[in-house]
């Protein structure tokens, strides 16, 4: 299992991202459904999400399977890295690879938590970063799903975040604040224990809910930027998500901005009612 896999997985999915954007012919980027490259097919970028990626031709760059693995014919060329995450990379003998090959599978977590049990600081560091891995593909699922199947309220609460980003961001900041003396009132009676979790599960959802939003002006801004004036939300919502994900992992400013985007999608969430109702408007 090659180090520092994260890195090459961001690197990876990125470098799909851009070639797409870009709309060049050259790309292939699939979701949930399988990849194959003739022998006579020549592409730049490879990437799938949730589907088989067969190669008997070219790849100029590289070939990225997320949920699913990497099948490399005796004809098959790749000029950078072959990543499969969830899946195992089959090589023929005769095929190329001139960067590298990283599976990261069961297989390959059994040795991050051997090493962990070992007190090893790498394999920490290692389930640190499956850890996060795994809650942005859940949180990236999910938020398939919802625009998907209700992309109104999320239309209403990103709204919300772009015309009135600083009455939003109130709100978030003041149902920060009151969280904890909320759920102590809660605690006084019987009744208020037992509502608890409820409150809970109300500020997730409408973190998540807010999240997503803010992942989707984001990945419409991007979008447009690179000349897409009327992108699908669920694209919108996917390069968004992926985006602020990367943001993430940067040294002390991806935790502040991740803060600020719970904070305005928080904000928003109540603001619009979980996005029954536009902000501002009149009952």
């Amino acid at each position: 299992m090659k180090k520092y896999f994260t890195l090459i997985v961001m690197m990876g999915i990125f470098m799909c991202f851009a070639s797409q954007v870009g709309a060049e012919v050259t790309n292939i980027v699939k979701l949930g459904s399988d990849i194959l490259i003739e022998e006579e097919m020549r592409v730049r970028n490879a990437c799938s999400v949730g589907g088989q990626i067969t190669v008997h031709g070219m790849v100029e760059r590289n070939v990225i399977a997320i949920g699913g693995s990497i099948v490399l014919a005796r004809t098959a060329v790749v000029g950078g890295n072959v990543i499969s995450v969830g899946g195992i990379v089959v090589k023929a003998r005769d095929a190329e690879v001139y960067g590298n090959i990283t599976e990261i599978n069961s297989s390959s977590l059994s040795t991050v938590f051997s090493s962990m049990l070992s007190e090893e600081k790498e394999g920490w560091s290692w389930l640190f970063a499956i850890i996060s891995l795994a809650m942005f593909f859940f949180i990236l699922i999910v938020a398939l799903f919802i625009v998907v199947l209700a992309p109104k309220p999320i239309h209403i609460v990103s709204d919300a975040i772009r015309n009135s980003t600083f009455n939003v961001s109130l709100w978030g900041l003041l149902i920060l604040i009151l969280i904890v003396p909320l759920a102590v009132l809660l605690t006084i009676s019987v009744v208020g224990i037992v509502l608890i979790p409820l409150e809970v599960l109300i500020v997730l959802c409408a973190a998540l809910i807010g999240f997503i939003a803010v992942g989707r002006l984001v990945g419409n801004r991007v979008l447009r930027i690179f000349k897409r004036p009327n992108p699908n939300v669920v694209w919108e919502t996917f390069w968004g998500l992926t985006i602020l994900w990367f943001i993430g992992w940067i040294p002390y400013l991806g935790w502040m901005v991740k803060t600020i985007a719970i904070i305005l999608g928080l904000g928003s969430v109540f603001a619009t009612r979980f996005g029954v109702k536009r902000y501002g408007e009149h009952v």
